[in-house]
């Protein structure tokens, strides 16, 4: 087992954990009431491959704050049994935040960022969290490089609070498959001032497993709840 642990820091420079490069069947990663100020941001870079059997990651950012210009980004994929929860946590943006040109994310600008994220029986949760990116044409939370899930793999939104000035509260970029049992959920979520608080470009593949948006509110959304530009093919699944 590696562990990695933060409490009450306060960081004016990027944090990288890369837990592909951390040692241990386990890789425990803790970031606890912490705070990013500048335009600091904090990477989460999960495995680029598949890891070997055995291996997984438990990793915890709760009561983290960024109110100044930077971001989360959590990228990879997360092996069975792995959990990454962000929770109690407050991203807020008021102007475009700029990410490191070596994680290939370009000029994409978001305060929470899933980046190509693939979980097989793994799962992301975001809870209790508010995400608020009030720039010109902002996006709150970015899926980029698409989101897999397999294997009974879960991304959960709980209790998250989203606010744009009339750009895009939630944007996937890439897709999204699911399957095997796979869910993912938008629940007791509330999106605000926002173009469309849902976004998706690219497939949207939902084999066996289920999408879902429960008890979510909409408030003074410009077009549409969620739109989808793409396919949309259930076999077996739900949304």
């Amino acid at each position: 087992m590696s562990v990695v642990c933060y409490v009450g820091v306060t960081f004016a420079a990027d944090v990288v954990v890369d837990v592909e490069l951390m040692s241990g069947s386990v890789r425990n990663v803790t970031l606890a009431n912490c705070t990013f100020v500048g335009t600091a941001s904090l990477y989460v870079v999960g495995w680029r491959s598949d890891p070997p059997v055995g291996e997984r990651a438990d990793v915890l950012i709760s009561g983290l704050e960024s109110r100044s210009g930077g971001g989360v980004v959590v990228a990879n994929r997360y092996p069975p049994g792995s959990r990454v929860t962000v929770v109690d946590s407050v991203l807020i943006a008021e102007a475009r935040v700029a990410y490191r040109d070596a994680h290939g994310l370009g000029d994409a600008s978001a305060c929470l960022v899933l980046q190509s994220v693939n979980l097989t029986g793994s799962v992301l949760t975001i809870a209790r969290t508010q995400v608020m990116a009030v720039f010109r044409d902002a996006v709150a939370v970015l899926v980029v490089g698409g989101v897999a899930l397999s294997s009974r793999g879960a991304m959960y939104a709980d209790g998250l609070s989203v606010q744009t000035a009339l750009g895009l509260c939630v944007s996937v970029e890439g897709g999204v498959a699911a399957s095997g049992g796979s869910v993912v959920a938008f629940v007791d979520s509330d999106f605000l001032l926002c173009k469309h608080a849902v976004s998706v470009r690219g497939a949207v593949s939902v084999l066996g497993s289920a999408v879902a948006l429960v008890r979510s509110d909409f408030l003074s959304t410009e077009d549409y709840a969620v739109a989808f530009y793409s396919t949309v093919s259930l076999a077996g699944g739900s949304m």
